[in-house]
């Protein structure tokens, strides 16, 4: 069995620029921080890996009647991953539960194109291909969907406040 351990922490490294979701009036810009995200397992040899990645981890919600404000999971929790399809990005991402899933996120986090409710968004050029490669070989598995079908991949979320809105 070769189970891949995801953590969500509470450690900051930068900061991204969303518009709230699903109403965007004005395409007004919040700034969130980036938070580390790391994927750890063994590989084919037994040797530990360890990877960082830059996530969003808080959303800014919206909608017709309720004002912006701050979303996101910020207790400590963990989760079995499923891979599984995501409306809202038109493709497969690992669903951590409900809506809360684990996807895909701006290529640069400061652009302010996306929206997010609280999705772990993986920032950066060619980092959600890296993402996923380096959690199907840890698993040592042919693609995501045999890592979700052994369920070797588990999600922790380590507790962090959620941060004040700010418009920028």
């Amino acid at each position: 069995m070769h189970k891949v351990i995801i953590t969500v922490t509470n450690t900051k490294k930068g900061f991204a620029r969303l518009t709230s979701y699903p109403i965007r009036p004005h395409r007004i810009q919040y700034e969130v921080p980036l938070y580390i995200v790391t994927v750890a397992g063994k590989d084919k040899n037994d040797i530990p890996v360890s990877k960082e990645f830059k996530a969003i981890r808080f959303g800014i919600k919206r909608t017709e009647t309720i004002n912006a404000h701050v979303v996101g999971l910020q207790d400590s929790q963990s989760y079995t991953l499923k891979w599984d399809w995501i409306t809202t990005m038109d493709e497969n991402a690992w669903r951590v539960y409900d809506v809360f899933f684990v996807h895909r996120g701006p290529i640069n986090a400061l652009a302010g194109e996306f929206g997010s409710i609280g999705c772990i968004e993986i920032c950066g050029h060619n980092e959600w291909k890296r993402f996923n490669n380096l959690i199907i070989e840890l698993a040592n598995c042919k693609n995501e969907e045999e890592v979700s079908a052994k369920k070797y991949a588990k999600i922790i979320y380590q507790t962090a406040t959620r941060p004040a809105l700010k418009i920028v």
